[in-house]
Parts: structure tokens; C-alpha cells; sequence
């Protein structure tokens, strides 16, 4: 009974009024199943421990709920008596518990179903809705501590969550809760991107908290002043939420302006909640200009979730866009736990207060989902857009991105008016090209024949259209003379009896120095480097080529003799324990056993194998024909790992990572090195897939077997 003991006093902690007859109830019922009996009690009391205190702490439930969590975690292995159970523990506990039991029956990754379907399956098998919050605390617990788990686990949990369970907390207004669960997704979904951003956020924490304590000093001063309580903190937004906006706006990290926002919550009573909002709005107004196109009033008209709260956008200091939210403790609370907050503010009984928030949870789920990402996303577009809208003087509107400046500006009237700005007339004022211009803005360019595009305007325009434009003509600048030297080296060579031709051109930039072709052209169309020189360059080059190639001949004699002492006459076997040859395997076209090979000999890298087939096998054939060597494989020693790349494209649908690793993880059972899946605007993705085979037999099975996947268009091997 200590075990027993301990377990109610970590419980009681959580929920002070549970039950002690409750919970030994339940204790001695889950007491003589034989999960409880092993060696995974504690990790399943554990479990279930904190899957009760997500659902007490951050979904508000109740007591019902630990007895339900504790009868779902010890009765899944077991056969359920939905008879029984109800007989002991009552209806309400049974039709949670059944609903919980009956959802990972559904195989979700094998199924192509949208959140909305999703949610109607979860509504039909479970009679009462606790089940589905109770689930939202599972797969936040799971989220939690996908740490250890392998990576094709961590992929299908967190794909299952992102695209599944997130939106359904949004829905309900658990915004904490589905906040965190779209972070540790795209955690385990695109780690690189998330630790990038992660990083970036702690690097400029500093400077971001300066600046909240900046914005934020006279306003308590003021809210102090006038007698009205409440807290100010300044919070970043979440990692997933940069990224979207990154994706969205087609911007870098340090381009995203609104990285966190100020929430204002104020301690009043309920009759005082709006007033005391809009007072408090007032203070912050006068201090700071709104834009009153970004007033988002959700007081006066809450969200279906029942979200509450006062959103207006700000210029502060540095005359930097600043979101601030105005609310009170109870909206906030709401805001974080959903509408199983609800119960604790209704004045009537506690049993009608819960049946009044879980009839509307209901009806949340069982409304479609028109207004959920709909409104949400043209809300945040309004609020948060990037784009601005200039006017030219005779009325035409232009379409600008937030940050722009009068040089993108007149690039994206006309290439000859970029090259020609000086600057422009905005709102009656002459500004310079640096001008950065604002929504509403009135522009005329102003123009010089005498201007020319210079390297610092490309530190000037953000625009990758006008910084392109800029480029080409700082480049034909730049190499103005370029055909006259390329002329003149044209009949040089001519002269010589050499062929214009690539070969003979890389040759002399390499001679002479230079970085490219064009400079070499250039140099020699400016007079900077005498045409006559060229005689002697060729004269210096076939003098070093006669004396590399006696190098190479003698280490090809040297190699033909090891070669000689291997298992044929005629071919070099490649093989993993054949150590008196040095080779390597070209990474140009990745050759694999199966694949048909010859050897290359290099100066001083050995022999490279490539595939007959490799882009470079016809030029090296053609050049270098003494330094081939032919090659096979050993057939006998095709046990080896060897990495392919391998493109996949389809139709793009929830589930389809999922079977794309078990394919691999499962059913061939191949270690998977990495999975890259890009989506489409066309609702169709491309992957590539990286993973290790044996020899080209088991990478073509592996091929077809991927092509069987419904809605999968192409598979094929991606050669570097």
C-alpha cells in the first residue's frame, strides 16, 4: 500500500479535492492486471501521473479525469469490459475511458484524412468529449518525451501531432497547448531550421528584453498613475510562428519585425472586465501611435473558442511595429486553457457549469471548419502583412514588400528608371534612393542621365529583382571590354594553330591568375595583359603536362603491377578488404555494386570508380584514355552499406512520410540516413530520400515497392 500512498499524495498535489475512496478504487482494480504486475508499473504510473496533471494543470479538468487516465493507461493491454467498468466506477468514467481506447485502433498513418474528417471520427466513437482532451494530454505528454525515440517514431508522432492534434487545440482555444505542440513538431520535423532559429532567438534576447523594458517603463508608470492593477510582460513568439511568417512573407529571420508581443492583463471584476480593457487601450494609444487597421476587438465579439482579448498594433521606439494584447486575468486564463476554463467563472451550480463547457466544446468540434484557419489567417494577414501599397502621381497602384525603398521602387516601374534614380518625391518631399517607403505612400521618381547603378545599391534595394537588374549592369560595366579580348584571343590561337576551344581557355586562366574567364578576357581587352605572352603560356603549359604525364605512366605501371597480383588479369576488383589498392568511389555519380564501373587514376587521390554511365565517363574517356583502368565489382562481397539518393515525387497527403519510412525502416529493413520532403502549391510534393542499400538488385526493389504507394507519380535514382 505504500506505492498507493505515494501515488495519491503526487495527485493530491495536483488536484487537492480528488477522492481518496476514489482513487484506491481505482488503484486496487488496475492492482491485479499484469502490467502492474511487471517490470513497466512505474513507467506506466508515471505516465499516467503526468498525463493527469497536463489535463488538470493546463486543460482545467477534474477529478474524473485522473480516474479515467489511470483506467486508460493500465487497461490498454488488457481486454476491456466496458460492462464492468461501469458498474464500478459509473458511466461517465466508462464512456471516457472507452472513447480513449478506441482512437489507436485507427491506423492514422495509413489513412489520407483531413483534420475536419479526423475530427468527426473522434466525435462518433467517443460519447463524451473528455476523451478527446484527455487524448490532446497523451499526445502532448508523447511530444514531451520523443526525445529517446527512434527517428522514424519521432517523424510519425510529430507528423501525426502537427497536422492532427495542433489544429484541434487551436480550435478549442488551448492556445498554449497547441503552441508547444506546432514547436516540438517542427523540432523533430525540420531540426535544422528550428535549432537555426532558436539560436538566432537567444542571440538577440538581450536586446530584445531591452527593448520590452523600454516600451513597456512608461506605461506602468501611467497604468499605476490612474489605479488600474495588472501585469505587463513581454513574450517572444513561438519558433513555429517566425518560421510561418518566414515561409509566408518570403523574408529571412532578421526581415520578420514582430518577434514578440506585449500582453497587458489587468485583475478587475467581471463587470468591469470591458471598461477597464478599453481604459487601459486609451492609456496605451496616447503613448504610442496605433494603427487602427490593426484593432482587433475580441471583447465585444469573442472567438467561437471563447477567446477574449483586446489586439491592437503600435509604433514604438525606433519607430518599430509593436503587437500589444489587452485582457484581463480571467480572459486570460481562458485564452490559455480553452473553454474548460469556463467552469470556474459561472455563477450557477458546478455540475450545469459542466455541462455548459462540454456541450460547447462540442459544438466547437462539430461546427466545419470554415472560420478556424480562415479567419485566423486573414486576421494575422491584416494584422502582420508584408506587403504595402504605393501610389504613383498619376493614381497607379504598386504592390511593394514591407521595406522597400525608392530604388526598388523605380527598378519596379521600369529597369531604365532604376538605372537613372537620384531619388523621388514622396508625399510632397524630395527623399533619398535609401528611402524606405510606407503603405499610402504618393512616389514620383526622380531621374539623372548622368546616373549610373553602383555596388553600394545593392546593400540599398531588398528586392531580388531589382538587385538581379543592378548586377547585369554593373557586370557589362565591368566587362565592357570583354569581345574585344575574347577577338583578339580568338585570333591568337588562331595564329598558333590551336583550337578556340574551353580546354585551351581554362588553361590560360589558370596561367595567368585569373578567378574567371571574363576577367581574362577583359584584362586583355583593356591592354593590361600583353596578347604576345599567350605563345610562351602555352609553350610553359605543354612543358609541365609532358611531366606530370611521365609521373602518371610511371604510377599506372606501379598500380598495373598491384593490380596483377589480385584475382584477374584483366579487371580491378573492387571489394571491401582489398587493401593494396587505393581507390575511392567518385561521388559525381555514386557507384553502387550492380552498377558497370571503370577506374580513374588520379595524381594523387588514387583510383576513382565511376559508373560507365557517369556524365564525366565520355570526357574522360575521350582525354585521358591512358589513365583508365577497367573495374568490377566482387560479387561474392556485396554485404557493404552504400548511400543512394533517391526522388520521390506525388500527391501530397497526411500519412505519406509515414509509409515512406516504414517501407524503409520495416519492410526492407535499410537504415534511413535522411528524408527531405518539399510540398507544392499544387498540392504535390518532391523528396529526396537518402538511405542505404547493399547493391543495385536491392535499391531497385526498394524502387518499385515505393511506386506501388497510392498517390506516389515518380521514383527514380537521383544521381549527384
Amino acid at each position: 500500500m505504500q506505492l498507493a500512498e505515494e501515488t495519491y499524495n503526487k495527485l493530491k498535489n495536483i488536484y487537492p479535492a480528488l477522492d481518496k475512496d476514489d482513487f484506491l478504487l481505482v488503484w486496487n482494480y488496475i492492482n491485479d492486471f499484469e502490467d502492474f504486475r511487471n517490470n513497466s508499473a512505474n513507467k506506466k504510473l508515471k505516465t499516467a501521473i503526468e498525463i493527469s496533471k497536463i489535463s488538470i494543470n493546463e486543460i482545467n479538468l477534474s477529478s474524473t479525469t485522473i480516474i479515467a487516465v489511470f483506467l486508460y493507461v493500465f487497461t490498454k493491454n488488457e481486454l476491456f469490459e466496458k460492462g464492468k467498468l461501469e458498474s464500478i466506477f459509473g458511466k461517465e468514467v466508462s464512456e471516457i475511458v472507452s472513447g480513449l481506447l478506441k482512437i489507436p485502433v485507427i491506423q492514422l498513418d495509413k489513412l489520407s484524412i483531413q483534420t475536419e474528417k479526423f475530427i468527426n471520427l473522434l466525435l462518433t466513437i467517443s460519447t463524451d468529449v473528455r476523451s478527446i482532451l484527455i487524448k490532446l494530454a497523451e499526445m502532448l505528454y508523447c511530444l514531451r518525451n520523443l526525445k529517446n525515440a527512434d527517428r522514424t517514431e519521432q517523424i510519425k508522432t510529430a507528423s501525426e501531432i502537427s497536422v492532427l492534434y495542433a489544429p484541434i487545440a487551436h480550435r478549442l482555444g488551448l492556445y498554449a497547448i497547441k503552441t508547444e505542440m506546432e514547436d516540438l513538431s517542427m523540432k523533430y520535423l525540420h531540426p535544422e531550421t528550428y535549432k537555426d532559429i532558436a539560436k538566432k532567438l537567444e542571440a538577440t534576447k538581450s536586446s530584445r528584453n531591452q527593448y520590452i523594458e523600454e516600451f513597456i517603463a512608461p506605461l506602468k508608470k501611467e497604468l499605476k498613475k490612474q489605479g488600474i492593477h495588472c501585469e505587463i510582460k513581454g513574450r517572444p513568439k513561438s519558433i513555429y510562428s517566425i518560421w510561418n511568417k518566414m515561409k509566408k512573407q518570403g523574408v529571412e529571420f532578421d526581415e520578420v519585425y514582430d518577434k514578440f508581443a506585449i500582453r497587458v492583463i489587468i485583475d478587475t471584476e467581471l463587470p468591469q472586465e470591458k471598461a477597464q480593457c478599453w481604459q487601459v487601450y486609451s492609456i496605451i494609444t496616447d503613448k504610442y501611435v496605433p494603427n487602427p487597421r490593426r484593432l482587433r476587438d475580441w471583447i465585444s465579439a469573442p472567438k467561437a473558442s471563447g477567446y477574449e482579448s483586446l489586439h491592437t498594433t503600435v509604433i514604438g521606439p525606433k519607430e518599430k511595429w509593436v503587437e500589444v494584447q489587452i485582457r484581463t486575468r480571467r480572459m486570460d486564463e481562458i485564452a490559455e486553457k480553452g473553454q474548460a476554463a469556463h467552469w470556474k467563472y459561472k455563477e450557477n451550480k458546478a455540475g450545469q457549469a459542466k455541462s455548459d463547457w462540454l456541450g460547447k466544446i462540442r459544438e466547437i468540434l462539430e461546427k466545419p471548419d470554415k472560420s478556424f484557419q480562415q479567419s485566423t489567417t486573414e486576421d494575422k494577414a491584416k494584422l502582420y502583412t508584408d506587403e504595402i501599397f504605393v501610389f504613383t502621381p498619376n493614381g497607379d497602384l504598386k504592390r511593394l514588400h514591407r521595406g522597400y525603398t525608392v530604388l526598388d521602387f523605380a527598378f519596379s516601374i521600369h529597369t531604365n528608371i532604376g538605372e537613372k534614380c537620384t531619388g523621388a518625391i514622396v508625399n510632397g518631399k524630395i527623399e533619398n534612393i535609401r528611402h524606405v517607403l510606407k503603405n499610402g505612400d504618393e512616389v514620383k521618381v526622380l531621374t539623372s542621365k548622368n546616373q549610373k547603378p553602383k555596388y553600394e545599391w545593392l546593400e540599398i534595394v531588398k528586392s531580388p529583382r531589382a538587385r538581379a537588374k543592378i548586377k547585369r549592369v554593373i557586370k557589362a560595366e565591368t566587362y565592357k571590354d570583354l569581345d574585344l579580348g575574347k577577338e583578339a584571343v580568338k585570333q591568337k590561337l588562331s595564329q598558333l594553330k590551336l583550337d578556340f576551344n574551353d580546354i585551351h581557355i581554362n588553361k590560360l586562366v589558370v596561367y595567368f591568375g585569373f578567378k574567371t574567364t571574363l576577367d581574362f578576357y577583359q584584362a586583355i581587352g583593356e591592354g593590361k595583359l600583353d596578347i604576345h605572352k599567350i605563345k610562351k603560356a602555352f609553350a610553359d603549359i605543354s612543358e609541365k603536362e609532358n611531366e606530370t604525364q611521365i609521373e602518371e605512366q610511371t604510377e599506372l605501371r606501379i598500380l598495373n603491377k598491384k593490380i596483377s597480383k589480385s584475382k584477374t588479369q584483366d579487371y580491378l576488383i573492387i571489394e571491401d578488404n582489398l587493401q593494396t589498392i587505393d581507390y575511392q568511389l567518385s561521388k559525381c555519380c555514386n557507384p553502387i555494386p550492380g552498377d558497370e564501373i571503370f577506374g580513374f587514376i588520379t595524381v594523387s587521390k588514387g583510383t576513382k570508380i565511376h559508373k560507365k554511365t557517369c556524365p564525366n565517363a565520355k570526357d574522360m574517356y575521350a582525354r585521358f584514355p591512358y589513365r583508365i583502368v577497367e573495374a568490377k565489382w566482387n560479387t561474392e562481397h556485396e554485404t557493404g552499406e552504400f548511400n543512394v539518393q533517391i526522388h520521390i515525387n506525388g500527391k501530397d497527403k497526411v500519412g505519406i512520410v509515414n509509409t515512406i519510412t516504414e517501407i524503409i525502416a520495416k519492410e526492407f529493413k535499410l537504415n534511413l540516413r535522411a528524408l527531405t520532403i518539399h510540398p507544392r502549391k499544387d498540392n504535390l510534393f518532391e523528396g529526396i530520400i537518402i538511405t542505404s542499400v547493399n547493391n543495385t538488385k536491392q535499391l531497385n526493389n526498394l524502387i518499385e515497392r515505393l511506386k506501388k504507394i497510392e498517390d506516389v507519380y515518380e521514383v527514380k535514382r537521383k544521381v549527384n
